[in-house]
């Protein structure tokens, strides 16, 4: 587990997938961490990248950047890029700007991966 600043992460690594599960608030100071965090588990080349945001309690502008360029990183390491355990709040934000269509949110919450 890792938890140098803002964000807790846990990674996870089966059948060529990282799982990453991201706990705090992803914001302005958070999210330089997540965009590091992305590159290290990119570095491992898997076919697919999933970041559960089930223990993320805020996400801003920022965040939905911090998201948006993990989505963009991994398209260019040839890995799919999903983003599972959505909150209503953030789903909300994520749908009147339109991300949810553009960055792989699973239509309904996978089984629990990690619990805070």
């Amino acid at each position: 587990m890792n938890g140098a600043g803002g964000i807790t992460s846990l990674t996870l690594q089966e059948n060529n997938t990282v799982h990453v599960g991201v706990f705090g608030e992803l914001d302005v100071f958070t999210g330089p961490e997540l965009r590091t965090l992305v590159i290290e588990c990119l570095d491992q080349r898997p076919a697919h990248l999933v970041l559960d945001v089930s223990g993320v309690s805020f996400c801003d502008s920022s965040g939905l950047a911090a998201l948006l360029e993990a989505h963009k990183s991994a398209l260019q390491a040839g890995a799919t890029f999903t983003i599972d355990g959505v909150r209503p709040a953030m789903r909300h934000v994520l749908r009147i700007t339109g991300l949810d269509t553009r960055l792989g949110l699973r239509p309904k919450p996978a089984r629990q991966r990690f619990e805070s």
